[in-house]
């Protein structure tokens, strides 16, 4: 069939060749000539790259473009994503590049890993070099007056990965009536960072009259007096009255929140009309909901037959994770592999394996059971393989299992209380089970 220029088709891996004429570098000679100056420019950036598209698949916002080139077709955006796939695709093409050990070492480690998991074929946009120039230029030239890509700035960044203390903070100072308009009108380009800094440091919040509990900003009593001063912070930052480098210390913050503290409040402004509040309105602008404090959220509804399963599940989404991060810890593993062994039960799944130790000549060898680490890549697969779960959907918990470090990677339960690498925060265990909540869901509902 024809490949019609400007159409998004399906391309195999093989079939498609950097970029000799990429912009990055000078022309180059040949397919490993570019190859190899592509692993040796970009180092550590290209392992980091290869482990993304590992663990999350390749970027669907942003399909590579490619031209024909007889059976071939060369890659005219995404050439970096192209030289990840071809390095985890072949030990022996990492190995004759000569790169640095360290950086052979860690190609290799991905290849073994990559094993069965990388695509055969790269859905691209297909047109000619010079229909693609124009993209391509857009978005590697900066904002080109709003045609191209405009960047986030730090307040934009804070809301889309969830909402901070000094997001909240400015959300409160814009609601309030301490700020004039033309401060209010400078706050989209605040620079968040600086009154991060100053909500970061116990002390200053003690100063201002505000506390922050699980990134959840708080107002003291007298609330007034505590939203007063942080208006007059966020005014500072927002007219550069405070710079960065006068934030650096903690010394300096404390400074500096004892001389808020210890001037006059400052006076009201007549805000500009507004569509009137309700008293939960009201309430919202004292203080921004949190993020659920378990495990496993509340509103998750699993079915489990099990007596004793079906009370761990019960007490991690009850048990408060920010105060007993070691125990949710430990029960989220034991709840993952008690589920994934009463699967493998249920659908007759043997998960042993042969021992390492040697055996006599002509007999059998013994089996064991598996470790955690290789359960779950045993059941996805099988989920995978029955068409219960896509590789999309399957990609978290194979990135966590990779993650050696990790508690459902670490061989025992007894290897995870002894490991001292693996120490865990809130929002890594809350947001590992987010990873793997769809897995986990396929393994009560089949």
């Amino acid at each position: 069939m024809p490949i019609q220029s400007g159409t998004i088709q399906p391309i195999p891996l093989q079939n498609l060749l950097i970029d000799l004429r990429n912009p990055r570098y000078d022309p180059r000679s040949s397919q490993r000539d570019a190859l190899t100056k592509i692993a040796h420019a970009q180092a550590e950036k290209l392992i980091n790259l290869a482990q993304d598209i590992l663990d999350k698949g390749l970027n669907r916002s942003d399909i590579p473009m490619v031209t024909p080139e007889g059976d071939m077709f060369t890659v005219l955006e995404g050439n970096r994503r192209l030289a990840a796939l071809k390095l985890m695709s072949s030990p022996a093409l990492v190995e004759s590049l000569g790169l640095p050990q360290k950086l052979t070492k860690k190609f290799k480690e991905l290849c073994n890993n990559a094993k069965g998991r990388l695509p055969t074929t790269i859905d691209c946009v297909v047109t000619t070099r010079e229909d693609a120039n124009y993209w391509i230029r857009l978005k590697h030239t900066g904002e080109n007056e709003g045609i191209g890509v405009v960047s986030w700035d730090g307040a934009a960044a804070h809301r889309f990965r969830g909402t901070s203390p000094a997001l909240q903070a400015i959300e409160l100072v814009e609601k309030s009536e301490y700020i004039d308009q033309e401060t209010r009108n400078k706050l989209e380009k605040i620079s968040i960072t600086n009154i991060e800094r100053i909500l970061s440091t116990p002390d200053a919040r003690n100063l201002l009259g505000v506390e922050v509990n699980n990134q959840q900003l708080t107002l003291k009593h007298p609330e007034d007096d505590a939203l007063a001063r942080l208006a007059i912070i966020v005014s500072d930052v927002a007219n550069r009255r405070i710079k960065v480098t006068e934030l650096d210390t903690w010394q300096q913050r404390v400074d500096y929140a004892q001389k808020v503290a210890s001037q006059p409040l400052p006076k009201t402004y007549k805000p500009s009309p507004t569509p009137s509040k309700t008293s939960q309105d009201e309430e919202s602008t004292r203080r921004v909901t949190a993020e659920r404090k378990t495990l496993i959220p509340r509103q998750l509804k699993l079915v489990i037959s099990h007596t004793r399963i079906n009370k761990i599940y019960f007490e991690l989404q009850n048990l408060n994770v920010e105060k007993f991060i070691n125990s949710c810890a430990v029960m989220f593993r034991v709840f993952v592999e008690m589920s994934v062994d009463d699967f493998a039960q249920r659908h007759k799944i043997l998960l042993t394996v042969p021992t390492r130790s040697k055996t006599r000549p002509g007999s059998k060898p013994k089996m064991v059971e598996m470790t955690l680490r290789q359960k779950l890549t045993t059941i996805a697969d099988y989920l995978e393989k029955q068409g219960t779960c896509s590789k999309h959907e399957l990609y978290g918990v194979r990135s966590l299992v990779a993650n050696r470090y990790h508690v459902l990677s670490v061989d025992s339960l007894h290897g995870y209380v002894h490991n001292k690498e693996y120490s865990p925060t809130p929002s890594d265990l809350k947001g590992n089970w987010d990873s793997i909540q769809v897995f986990v869901q396929k393994l009560w509902a089949v």
